[in-house]
C-alpha cells in the first residue's frame, strides 16, 4: 500500500501506527489520575521509555489539552510521589510536542494557573523534582553560553518559567546584572513564553514586604530584585546593569513591559523608606527620568492627579505627592549625590511636559499647597518649577529683590525681599550672582531674564573684571548650591552674560567661557559620603498615597427653638390634618383605579356573551376586600 501521508503534511503511516497505541496508554494514565487511582506501571512506561519521535500535531494538541484538563487531579493526589510524577509527565510532554503546540501548552497552562485565586507556584517548586538544583545548572549553562544556547536548554527554561515565573525570572535577572552580555538571550527567553508578559495582570503570591495587588509579572520581579540588591552588597556597576536591563525590557515595537507601568513601580520604590544604598536611588531616579524624557515615544497610558486629595487608582500618577517627594529628595541629597538632584530635576521637567500635553491643571487647593512647598526651596528652584509647570498657572514668578529692581518690565514678577541691604556699588555683582544661580540650575529659564531690559549697561561693569567676577561666582556656586552641577549650563550662562555685558568679540567670549569651564571641571570636587552599601532593615513597599487626607465633615444637629404647648399642639393638629388629607386622596385614587379595572373586565365579559355570576371568588384566601370596600356582585 502506498503511503501518501507526505502529500497531506502528515507523518509516515508507520509512525502514526506507533503513536496511536502509545497515546491510548497515556490517555489511560490520565484517566487513572482523574479517578485518583494512578496506575504506576503506566506512569513508569511513559517516563522510563525513550520515544524518538515528535508527536503528530493533532495528537499533540489533544494530549496537551488532556494534560492541562487533568492538571488539578494530577497534582493533588494523596501520595506525594504521584504528584511529583505528574510534573515529570508534563515536562516530558512539553519537550516532545512541536513548537506551535508548545505555544498552546503555555497558553492553556497559564489560564489554568490563573483560574484559581491562590498562586500555587511555591507548591510547584516544592513538588517538582530537584527544581532548585536543575534551575541553577540551567542558569550556569546559559551564563556560560549566552550567545549559543541550544534548543533543549531553551525548552527546559520555558517549562521552568511556566511552573514558577517570579522565582525563575528573579534568578535569571540576578545573573544578568552580573553579566550584562546575557541581556539579549534574556529578552529572547522571555518572548518565547509571551503569555506571561506584555503587561498581562497576573495573580501571584506576595511576601510580607509587598502590597497585595494583581499586576504584571515584570512589575513584581523588578520590585523584588531591587529589594534583594538592597539586602546584599551590590556594586555600582551591577546597579547600572539593572537599569539597563529595565530599559531593554521596555524597548521595541512590542515591548515586554510598558515603560509607563515600569514608571509606576519605580516611583513607588523611590517613595519607599528603603533608600539604601544611595546608588539604588540614583539608578531609580535616572530610570524615571529616562522614561519621562521626550525620547520615549511610547503612547502615554497614565493620567495625572490634579488634587492633593486624589486617592491611588490604577494607571493614575498622584502628581502632587510625586512633586512633594522629588523636592524632599533634592533637599535630602543636596551635597550628597549630584546625580540624584539632577535626576529629580529631569523627572520634574518631564512631568511638566507630559502634563502640558494633556492640558492638565491643578485645582486651587493643590496649587496653593505646592506653591507653599516651593517657598521653602531656594528661589531658583521655585522660579524654575513655576516656569516648567503650566498646571500651577502662576501669573507672577518670584525673583530676588536685586533682580526685581534692575529689570525694567517687572509686571510678570513678584519680589523676594532681601534680608540684608545691598550697597549700590555691589548691585551689579549681586545681580550676576542671582542670574548665575538660576542659569546653573536651568539654563533655559535664565534666558528670559537675560533678554529682559535692565538698568545695567556696559558702563556699570567698566570698573570690574567681568571674567574674574564670573570665575569667582562660579567657584562659589558650582557644586555648592542645589542643582548647580552641569558644565553645559556653565558654558551657556557665561557666554550669554558676556554677550550682554561685555563688548569684546565673540571669539574672546568663547575663549573665556572655555577657560572658565575647564578650570571648574578640574578644580571642583563632588562631595562624597560614607554610607552603607546594603541593609537588612527593609520596610514594606507601599503605594504612593494621597498627599492630604480629606477632613470628615460632621453634621451637627441644630438646637431646637423653644416652642410653647399651644404652638406645639397647633403644629401637631395641622400635621395630622395634612396626613389625613393625603391618606384620603390616596384612597380615592386607589378606588377609582379599581373601578376602572372592574369596568374593563365587565366590557370583556359582556363582549364574550358569558354570564358573570360574581366578581369575587370566596374560595380563594387571597381575595380580600380592598381598602375596606366589600366585593360587589352584579349580574346581567
Amino acid at each position: 500500500m502506498t503511503d501518501n501521508n507526505a502529500e497531506f503534511g502528515l507523518p509516515p503511516q508507520e509512525q502514526l501506527e506507533i503513536q496511536k497505541p502509545w497515546l491510548a496508554k497515556i490517555d489511560e494514565m490520565f484517566n487513572s489520575y482523574r479517578k485518583y487511582q494512578p496506575k504506576q506501571y503506566l506512569i513508569n512506561y511513559f517516563l522510563n521509555t525513550n520515544f524518538d519521535f515528535e508527536i503528530y500535531d493533532f495528537y499533540a494538541y489533544n494530549l496537551t489539552l488532556d494534560a492541562i484538563h487533568y492538571f488539578q487531579a494530577g497534582i493533588t493526589q494523596k501520595k506525594k510521589d504521584f504528584n511529583v510524577d505528574y510534573f515529570r509527565c508534563l515536562r516530558k510532554i512539553f519537550m516532545m510536542i512541536p513548537e506551535h503546540t508548545k505555544v498552546v501548552f503555555q497558553r492553556e497552562f497559564v489560564n489554568e494557573w490563573q483560574y484559581y485565586p491562590t498562586d500555587y507556584a511555591p507548591y510547584f517548586e516544592f513538588t517538582i523534582e530537584r527544581f532548585e538544583e536543575t534551575l541553577v545548572k540551567l542558569l550556569d549553562y546559559i551564563d556560560n553560553n549566552y550567545d549559543r544556547v541550544d534548543k533543549g536548554a531553551i525548552d527546559e527554561f520555558r517549562f521552568g518559567l511556566l511552573m514558577s515565573p517570579a522565582t525563575v525570572l528573579l534568578k535569571l535577572f540576578a545573573r544578568v546584572i552580573k553579566n550584562p552580555s546575557m541581556i539579549g538571550v534574556t529578552l529572547f527567553l522571555c518572548r518565547s513564553v509571551d503569555q506571561l508578559f506584555y503587561d498581562r495582570p497576573l495573580k501571584m503570591y506576595h511576601n510580607e514586604l509587598e502590597t497585595e495587588k494583581v499586576e504584571p509579572l515584570l512589575a513584581v520581579v523588578f520590585r523584588r530584585i531591587v529589594c534583594n540588591c538592597r539586602c546584599e552588597e551590590t556594586s555600582d556597576w551591577e546597579w547600572d546593569n539593572l537599569g539597563k536591563l529595565a530599559i531593554e525590557l521596555c524597548r521595541g515595537e512590542k515591548p515586554l513591559f510598558n515603560s509607563w507601568l515600569l514608571l509606576e513601580v519605580v516611583l513607588n520604590e523611590i517613595y519607599s523608606p528603603n533608600r539604601i544604598p544611595t546608588k539604588s536611588v540614583e539608578m531609580l531616579t535616572e530610570l524615571a527620568a529616562d522614561i519621562l524624557a521626550p525620547e520615549n515615544q511610547t503612547p502615554m497610558i497614565l493620567k495625572f492627579a490634579t488634587s492633593v486629595m486624589t486617592k491611588p487608582e490604577e494607571k493614575l500618577l498622584l502628581t502632587p505627592t510625586i512633586i512633594d517627594m522629588l523636592l524632599k529628595l533634592m533637599s535630602e541629597y543636596n551635597q550628597k549625590s549630584v546625580n540624584i538632584v539632577n535626576n529629580c530635576k529631569r523627572i520634574l521637567k518631564g512631568l511638566s511636559v507630559r502634563m502640558r500635553e494633556q492640558n492638565v491643571e491643578f485645582d486651587e487647593e493643590t496649587r496653593e499647597f505646592i506653591l507653599e512647598l516651593l517657598t521653602s526651596m531656594p528661589w531658583w528652584v521655585e522660579y524654575t518649577i513655576c516656569t516648567w509647570f503650566d498646571a500651577l498657572n502662576v501669573e507672577k514668578r518670584r525673583i530676588p529683590e536685586v533682580v526685581f529692581n534692575i529689570i525694567e518690565t517687572n509686571e510678570k514678577f513678584r519680589v523676594i525681599k532681601s534680608d540684608l541691604p545691598i550697597a549700590d556699588e555691589d548691585v551689579p555683582v549681586a545681580y550676576l550672582r542671582s542670574i548665575t544661580q538660576l542659569g546653573l540650575f536651568d539654563a533655559e529659564s535664565v534666558l528670559e531674564l537675560l533678554h529682559t531690559n535692565t538698568s545695567l549697561n556696559f558702563e556699570r561693569f567698566e570698573h570690574f573684571d567681568l571674567t574674574e567676577i564670573m570665575k569667582k561666582i562660579l567657584e562659589q556656586c558650582y557644586l555648592k548650591e542645589m542643582g548647580m552641577s552641569q558644565v553645559d549650563n556653565v558654558q551657556i550662562v557665561v557666554m550669554k552674560i558676556l554677550e550682554v555685558f561685555d563688548n569684546s568679540s565673540i571669539e574672546d567670549h568663547e575663549d573665556i567661557t572655555r577657560w572658565i569651564a575647564c578650570s571648574l571641571s578640574l578644580t571642583a570636587s563632588i562631595p562624597t559620603e560614607d554610607v552603607p552599601k546594603w541593609t537588612h532593615d527593609i520596610k514594606k513597599s507601599i503605594v504612593i498615597p494621597q498627599l492630604v487626607e480629606p477632613k470628615e465633615e460632621r453634621i451637627s444637629w441644630p438646637e431646637p427653638a423653644p416652642v410653647s404647648k399651644q404652638q406645639l399642639g397647633a403644629e401637631i393638629r395641622k400635621l395630622r390634618a395634612e396626613q389625613r388629607q393625603k391618606r384620603e386622596e390616596n384612597t380615592r385614587l386607589a378606588v377609582a383605579r379599581l373601578e376602572r379595572i372592574y369596568d374593563e373586565h365587565r366590557a370583556h365579559w359582556v363582549a364574550s356573551g358569558e354570564v358573570i355570576e360574581a366578581w369575587g371568588c370566596p374560595t380563594i384566601t387571597h381575595n380580600i376586600p380592598i381598602l375596606g370596600a366589600k366585593t360587589r356582585k352584579r349580574g346581567y
